[in-house]
């Protein structure tokens, strides 16, 4: 059972929480002192907010969208192509998006809305916002795709699809906000995962060669495979993705645990995070030293992830034999993979690649979120009641 503890409180101070009864108040601690900051953003603020905030935006643009297509005279606006909705959305639908996503983070800093990604920091910001214009713009494409696949020749009258361009553009305005409100660690790694798992499955999908796996893994980034732009993007993304979600827990972690070692951990995260985007950024070329890096920076990731596992003892601040006996097993299933690759050519380069990328991918996720772990240590909370008496 937890325990109780029981407060005095000045009468002023009693007072004044009556009376802000169901209005949010922040406690700032500060030398000891304690600062009551009222708030007066109540539910039906909060939701004013958030629809001045994809309404207005939505309905702008759509008039942009009508107008655009009204004096080119065009009475029928088919759902994808070079002209259309698909063409409209992926420009001025991820725009928008961007636009909004921006001007909730400024009011979020500014302290005009509450939410849980007031903590992140405006370096950390501009890696997010590259990260959600690409996110958008890529799903915008896929979305349009499949859609022109699954209904060939589809078109609409200039009302109707300024009516579909609306509600589409809402969407994609609402989640930005919804997002950025609650943008934490957590869900920073859960988009990183949605990155590089779309991402490459995505490539693997609309590659032209049906078997690209007879080559490499690194075929799907190649001038060969249709759309390999896409599958250089992803890990490009996820490097920066990455880069930004270190950057935001080892300020927090630093915050909570003085140690200079939490930077050697920083860094050493980091140029994973650099090696990774290196992967997309130089594609395999054979003959050139695009290969030649390309190769490099693969191998790199291997060696740093088991540098990463091997330091963890001395480099982090706290370390559960759980998490670290885990952490041994992925390494010496990477080098049982290298061995029955390198060693006794039982692999091929294909499963070599999948199998070393998606081990040491499987790891840095889990370390994420013991970081993430480290930061609510249940150790560290305190719970108070607050009684009335009448």
């Amino acid at each position: 059972m937890d325990k109780e503890e029981k407060y005095k409180f000045p009468v002023q101070l009693s007072a004044l929480i009556k009376e802000n009864s169901g209005k949010n108040i922040i406690l700032n601690e500060s030398n000891g002192d304690f600062e009551f900051i009222e708030r007066d953003i109540n539910q039906e603020d909060s939701q004013r907010v958030s629809l001045r905030g994809f309404v207005i935006p939505s309905v702008i643009t759509t008039i942009i969208f009508y107008l655009y297509f009204y004096y080119k005279d065009m009475i029928y606006i088919p759902m994808n192509g070079k002209l259309s909705i698909g063409s409209a959305v992926t420009t001025l639908g991820v725009l928008s998006g961007v636009i909004v996503l921006l001007i909730t983070f400024i009011f979020i800093k500014k302290g005009k809305i509450l939410a849980q990604s007031s903590t992140l920091y405006w370096r950390n910001f501009p890696a997010i916002l590259v990260a959600f214009t690409v996110i958008l713009f890529l799903f915008s494409l896929y979305l349009f795709d499949i859609l022109d696949f699954m209904l060939p020749g589809l078109g609409f009258d200039l009302y109707t699809a300024t009516f579909l361009f609306l509600i589409i553009v809402a969407v994609i305005d609402y989640l930005m906000i919804f997002t950025m409100l609650r943008l934490t660690p957590t869900i920073l790694t859960n988009i990183l995962t949605i990155v590089i798992i779309g991402g490459v499955i995505g490539a693997m999908m609309t590659n032209r060669d049906r078997a690209w796996w007879q080559y490499n893994f690194s075929y799907l980034g190649t001038f060969r495979a249709k759309n390999s732009w896409q599958f250089n993007l992803t890990l490009v993304l996820s490097g920066v993705l990455m880069v930004s979600l270190v950057d935001y827990l080892y300020v927090s972690l630093a915050h909570k645990y003085k140690s200079k070692k939490l930077s050697i951990l920083r860094w050493l995260l980091i140029l994973v995070a650099i090696n990774l985007g290196a992967v997309g950024a130089f594609p395999y070329r054979g003959g050139t030293i695009y290969a030649v890096i390309h190769n490099q920076v693969a191998s790199n990731l291997v060696y740093l992830i088991i540098v990463l596992i091997l330091a963890l003892p001395i480099l982090m601040p706290k370390l559960s034999k759980d998490f670290l006996y885990a952490s041994y097993f992925i390494m010496g299933m990477l080098v049982l993979i290298v061995f029955l690759f390198q060693g006794v050519h039982y692999f091929s380069l294909t499963v070599f690649e999948l199998l070393a990328f998606f081990v040491a991918f499987i790891w840095l996720l889990m370390l994420f979120q013991y970081l993430q772990g480290l930061l609510i240590d249940k150790e560290d909370e305190k719970y108070i009641k607050i009684y009335f008496k009448d």
